[in-house]
């Protein structure tokens, strides 16, 4: 029996620490507890009605004081929900900036920065066995040609070049001659050619220094050439192509010239300078 008696002094103990604990430790939330408070304040105030209809003042007067220590938790709790509503979002983490990537020269600047557009070509004139080089500076169309013949704006270019020629002329004599040339160009639109980017060129060239032997240098007269190419980038850092065509270069005497003329091929890539 007295076991009886103290398994339920401690169970009754027990329970009145867990109700303890529960009522210091709320759960709900700040809004909760405001409709909880209402609620309370509704049957305190007809509690004091009562009371004072009673006339148990001393009853009525701990029922009052018991409102306001009600409203003063409702201000709390109205002030914490306020401070929730109000409280920003937890900060997102930044994105980390990319990776530096590597600087590289800006597109168009060449080799050295200039922007030239240049080509560099040899050939060879058949029949006499003449080697033909020639390096050229490659000018966009200043005078708006190409529109003017219906072309695109880039479909006219023009060739300023200088080069040298090694081989026997039509008389079978050794020559050399140093000509500079002056070229037009028309680019031919690649749909035109099935896809592929060709031209047709031609120009004049005049010798500056010409010799019928090592000894016996002399100016030249004016020559031409005309021709048709190909091109495509293969890879050599500019448009690489192939032309052919038929040139004459005279040097010597302006009455009897020794001319190196005949059908030739030329290869040649562009580069920027």
């Amino acid at each position: 029996m007295k076991k009886l008696i103290a398994l339920v002094t401690v169970f009754a103990f027990v329970a009145l620490l867990a109700g303890m604990v529960a009522a210091q430790v709320d759960t709900r939330s700040p809004s909760e507890k405001l409709d909880a408070g209402r609620a309370y304040l509704k049957l305190l105030d007809q509690k004091i009605i009562r009371l004072r209809k009673a006339g148990k003042t001393a009853l009525m007067k701990q029922a009052q004081v018991d409102k306001k220590s009600t409203i003063a938790r409702m201000q709390v709790w109205k002030a914490e929900m306020e401070a929730g509503e109000a409280a920003p979002p937890p900060p997102v983490a930044p994105t980390p900036p990319p990776p530096p990537s590597a600087v590289r020269a800006a597109p168009g600047g060449g080799l050295f920065g200039w922007g030239l557009n240049t080509g560099i070509s040899a050939g060879y004139v058949m029949g006499k066995s003449v080697m033909v080089a020639r390096g050229d500076l490659i000018l966009a169309d200043p005078m708006g040609i190409g529109p003017m013949l219906g072309l695109g704006e880039n479909a006219v270019a023009w060739k300023l070049g200088l080069g040298g020629a090694s081989g026997k002329d039509i008389n079978d004599v050794e020559k050399k001659a140093i000509p500079i040339f002056v070229d037009g160009v028309i680019n031919i639109p690649a749909d035109v050619m099935g896809g592929i980017e060709s031209y047709v060129g031609g120009g004049v060239n005049y010798v500056v220094y010409g010799s019928k032997t090592s000894s016996d240098a002399r100016t030249g007269s004016y020559g031409g050439q005309i021709y048709y190419g190909i091109q495509g980038d293969i890879g050599l850092g500019g448009k690489s192509f192939v032309e052919l065509g038929y040139s004459i270069i005279r040097s010597g005497k302006v009455d009897l010239p020794y001319s190196m003329k005949g059908v030739g091929i030329n290869f040649g890539t562009q580069i920027l300078l």
